[in-house]
């Protein structure tokens, strides 16, 4: 049987999938760090690393939480692979992961994380119908 193919917009949202892995890479190193020195780290941009209302958890749920996204990016990332191969399952795995995808964007304050997730929804629920 093959397997239904989904539309090319469908497909492009996969990238923004897998362009989340960055997050879900860079997190041990901001732990590792945290427990070090008892901060995370600074950005480029003047910034702490993934400071955001869970920092306040205390380092223990932190790290949990930090575990958490890097499951979730992981899986976001095989989500995006299936949706660029056109694979209906890409989607459904996409949309099951939205809301703790984006419970986890807001408590590590990741606007590059949140900002494709309203239209990624869209696109995707649109293709599965």
């Amino acid at each position: 049987m093959t397997p239904q193919r989904l539309p090319w917009s469908a497909r492009a949202a996969g990238i923004s999938f897998n362009l989340e892995l960055a997050f879900g890479i860079t997190m041990p190193i901001a732990l590792a760090h945290l427990a070090r020195r008892g901060e995370l780290p600074m950005t480029p941009f003047g910034f702490r690393a993934f400071s955001g209302p869970f920092e306040r958890l205390g380092a223990r749920r932190f790290a949990l939480l930090g575990a958490a996204l890097m499951g979730v990016s992981a899986l976001n990332f095989v989500a995006g692979l299936w949706l660029v191969q056109g694979r209906r399952r890409g989607a459904v795995l996409g949309l099951a992961l939205t809301p703790p995808a984006t419970i986890l964007g807001l408590g590590f304050a990741l606007p590059l994380w949140l900002a494709p997730i309203p239209l990624r929804t869209i696109v995707l629920l649109r293709a599965l119908r």
